[in-house]
């Protein structure tokens, strides 16, 4: 019986020696556990902070809406807009965060963002600036002096093609609003919009008034200023002319003379044309050339024998030259120096002929792209109805 217990012992040590090694396994195996978990935490935690990154991303507001800029302070890092669409006005920081991309997708600085320029924006729930960029699904016509502007029917034409535009229309110059009706015909615009519809203008260059006085030795002759105005003087007369440095040239009857004017934007500069008469009459030596070599010039009516020099008193002449197989030409000479020289060059007929025929099957070129734009439209608006 003794030796039956002593068989029985030792398996309940081997048991309870089990039951140690199987509880320490146990236990580092969830030992294992918690550390594979406080990983899995860590890497939670890691994802935690990128979602967070990026819903601040995405908790930036992407602007759908089309701005114009009204306005910079760079010293307050702040750009003022106004929403093209609706008319409201906003304010918005910027700073060296902000990224800023020009129309052509270039980064640039806030500095070469024009004032009238189009945009789209992305910002922050406290409005500030995470990006603008310049719009591309916009027209920008730069530097245009090919236009009309018609202020009764609200209509402005830029190469043959008609735009209208609202009572709130922004008009800059030097990145100033003005009103509209200060902008002159002699002025060159750059003009934006998106469809058919301008939403800004910038004058990128401007016009002067140039006021005459002490007119009357020199009234019935004539002044020119630089190759943009040539005019009858008259009394008090006022002339705008489009700014810039130009030679101001008066003569009337061997009296006459020049002097350079500078003419700024929205300004007036006077001109006493007293000290321009000086002692006459006077008289200018004109070397006259012409192409093509039987080119017939005439002088107030007269033939010249062009391959000698002219002597011409202060005045002004109506000039003409005219060859066979070629355009005719005509125009005023004003003659108001020492010496001058004339270079005439006519046009071969079969020239011109030419320049009207590619003007005309340019013509002819965009009625058929107007065509089959109208066309899409109302293609596009058919396909709308059916899906209705």
């Amino acid at each position: 019986m003794t030796a039956i217990r002593k068989r029985k012992g030792l398996p309940g040590q081997l048991l309870a020696l089990l039951l140690l090694l199987l509880a320490l396994t146990g236990c580092q195996e969830r030992r294992g556990e918690e550390l594979s978990g406080q990983e899995e935490n860590t890497e939670a935690g890691e994802n935690m902070e990128a979602g967070e990154d990026a819903a601040e991303e995405d908790g930036d507001v992407r602007g759908q809406e089309l701005y114009i800029l009204l306005h910079k302070n760079p010293d307050t890092e702040r750009m003022f807009f106004q929403n093209a669409d609706t008319g409201r006005q906003e304010e918005f920081a910027y700073g060296g965060g902000t990224y800023i991309y020009n129309r052509y997708g270039e980064s640039v600085t806030a500095s070469r963002i024009p004032m009238g320029a189009l945009v789209y924006l992305t910002y922050t729930e406290d409005n500030y600036l995470v990006s603008l960029e310049e719009a591309t699904d916009t027209f920008q016509f730069e530097d245009m002096t090919d236009y009309r502007l018609d202020t009764e029917q609200a209509m402005l034409t830029v190469l043959g093609k008609n735009y209208f535009y609202e009572e709130d229309l922004k008009v800059f110059s030097n990145e100033n609003l003005i009103a509209l009706n200060e902008v002159s015909s002699r002025d060159a615009l750059t003009i934006r919009g998106k469809g058919n519809k301008v939403v800004s203008i910038v004058v990128s260059r401007g016009h002067g008034t140039v006021s005459l006085k002490n007119t009357g030795l020199f009234e019935g002759g004539m002044i020119s200023i630089g190759n943009v105005e040539a005019q009858i003087i008259t009394p008090n007369m006022r002339l705008e002319v489009p700014e810039g440095t130009y030679l101001l040239s008066v003569a009337n009857e061997g009296y006459g003379g020049s002097q350079e004017i500078t003419v700024n934007r929205f300004e007036e500069i006077t001109v006493d044309l007293e000290p321009l008469k000086g002692e006459g009459p006077k008289y200018c030596q004109l070397r006259i050339t012409a192409e093509p070599e039987n080119t017939i010039v005439t002088l107030d009516g007269e033939q010249l024998d062009y391959s000698q020099v002219q002597t011409l008193k202060y005045g002004v002449y109506a000039l003409k030259a005219k060859a066979e197989g070629y355009e005719s030409w005509s125009g005023k000479l004003v003659v108001s120096s020492e010496e001058a020289s004339l270079s005439i060059r006519l046009e071969s007929l079969s020239t011109s002929k030419d320049k009207e025929d590619d003007e005309k099957d340019k013509d002819e070129d965009e009625d058929d792209e107007d065509e089959d734009d109208k066309k899409d439209d109302d293609k596009d608006d058919d396909q709308d109805d059916d899906k209705k």
